[in-house]
């Protein structure tokens, strides 16, 4: 159980992190110019099935980072320390 908790701290804090260096704008617009230079790069030379995938790909990124902009608020965990032992 332990091992369980420590990977959903480990995974919490990734997030909190990940989100304090980047914010969802950000993430998008870098998305968008990502997306932009892949399409304009190669995008004629993938077949169609290619080009929907990763402009669905794109489009469902999109729509996480823009959700998850709406429903994540940052936890502040306080850790306690024990008290000091006087001896």
């Amino acid at each position: 159980m332990y091992i369980e908790d420590n990977k959903q701290e480990r995974l919490r804090l990734l997030i909190h992190s990940f989100f304090q260096e980047h914010s969802c704008d950000e993430l998008i617009d870098m998305l968008y110019t990502v997306y932009r230079g892949w399409a304009l790069q190669v995008s004629i030379k993938v077949d169609r099935d290619e080009r929907l995938r990763i402009l669905m790909c794109y489009s469902d990124l999109k729509e996480f980072l823009e959700e998850f902009r709406e429903l994540y608020v940052p936890e502040v965990t306080v850790v306690e320390s024990p008290p000091e032992d006087p001896f």
